[in-house]
């Protein structure tokens, strides 16, 4: 299986500075004293800890210097935990996760003005949010913690993992001129298909490209899906050095993402016993009928573009122009769609995805009878 540092050259966007440094330290063993990390991606995130833990504590498995803490904690226990010297080791680590430190306070509004002026729900992303006078910032807590890194001793190794990170805390910024804050979120589709690639290598089994990118395609980013998806795929191909498309299809995890291809392949064939066949099993995966209706939509109208763009005999080059970030897969199969149908055909069909549309919002019709006239049409 591939290790999550080996998923291949990035392009560096913020926080790939901070990971090169972090490699670099794990490399020559010269770990720092502070890490924070952040991110939606658990595996990598997982994987650098436990690298971290892996040179910082050696063959220290009896867990005497390894101290947790979860949620919300008492600053000073944590403080105490640092400052004690690591026991026959030359290092300790203190794992501290979710502790919600680097999260901003701010001052409670009056109660008559707390209405007019609360701030809009999910409108802030990390580090960025309504503007805060300097002393709404932080707590109590924070300010100790703030005070206390800089005299942390070079035998503790304080790890941090937050959901909530405000970069505007004094501690953050503190954090930031000690040690280093590492983001991780999801790869890109295309990493994600190298990491694929170099996990089957790893197993002695190549997968086909096409193969990889289907299976990026219709899973979630998340690597750990991922890597059980590739786990099953071995067990199932056994002895057998090379992987399919079709050892893929049999194996992986049925998804919505994977069912569309085919609901639209029956699409462009006019085929309605295939469609109808198709959102029984988009429905047996619990899914919205709404959400069922907007993909078709979306497929629909994407094919229609395509198809305009390919009767004005542009060349592939400048057509793959009008749809930036598209998977390859994705854009192999929607334009082998196109290709078998018409403009008019699709455009009519695009006109009934709207009638579907208003017809369960105005309550003319369910949801699921909606979807299921609609394919009735083909």
């Amino acid at each position: 299986m591939p290790s999550a540092g080996s998923y291949g050259a990035r392009k560096k966007p913020a926080g790939q500075d901070e990971l090169a440094r972090l490699k670099q330290q794990l490399k020559t063993g010269e770990l720092g004293s502070v890490y924070l990390f952040s991110g939606n991606e658990r595996f990598l995130v997982d994987y650098y800890v436990g690298e971290i833990r892996r040179v910082a504590l050696k063959d220290d498995q009896s867990g005497l210097n390894l101290v947790r803490f979860e949620g919300k904690l008492d600053v000073d226990r944590l403080i105490d935990a640092c400052d004690t010297f690591p026991i026959f080791s030359e290092r300790k680590v203190v794992l501290v996760k979710n502790s919600n430190l680097l999260a901003a306070r701010k001052k409670a509004a009056p109660r008559e003005e707390a209405e007019d002026f609360a701030p809009e729900e999910d409108s802030a992303e990390e580090g960025v949010g309504p503007a805060l006078d300097e002393g709404d910032i932080g707590s109590k807590a924070q300010e100790a913690l703030k005070q206390y890194l800089p005299q942390i001793p070079e035998s503790t190794c304080l790890i941090m993992l937050e959901d909530n990170v405000d970069k505007r805390t004094g501690l953050y910024k503190t954090i930031q001129k000690l040690g280093l804050h590492v983001h991780l979120d999801h790869l890109s589709e295309e990493e994600l298909v190298g990491w694929v690639m170099k996990g089957f290598r790893q197993s002695r089994k190549t997968i086909q490209p096409a193969a990889a990118e289907y299976l990026v395609s219709i899973s979630d980013p998340d690597m750990y899906s991922l890597r059980n998806e590739i786990f099953k795929i071995i067990q199932y191909t056994g002895d057998r050095e090379t992987v399919t498309l079709d050892d893929v299809r049999a194996v992986a995890t049925i998804t919505i993402k994977s069912v569309i291809f085919d609901l639209m392949d029956a699409v462009a064939a006019r085929d309605r016993a295939k469609a109808l066949a198709f959102l029984d099993d988009m429905l047996s995966l619990k899914e919205p009928e709404q959400k069922i209706l907007a993909m078709i939509a979306r497929q629909t109208g994407e094919m229609l573009k395509l198809r305009t763009l390919m009767d004005r005999h542009l060349p592939p080059s400048r057509i793959s122009r009008y749809f930036p970030g598209k998977h390859p897969y994705a854009f192999r199969k929607l334009t082998e769609q196109a290709e078998r149908v018409d403009r008019a055909y699709l455009t009519g069909f695009l006109k009934k995805c709207a009638e579907a549309d208003k017809a369960w919002k105005t309550g003319k019709m369910s949801p699921r009878l909606s979807l299921e006239m609609l394919l009735n049409c083909l």
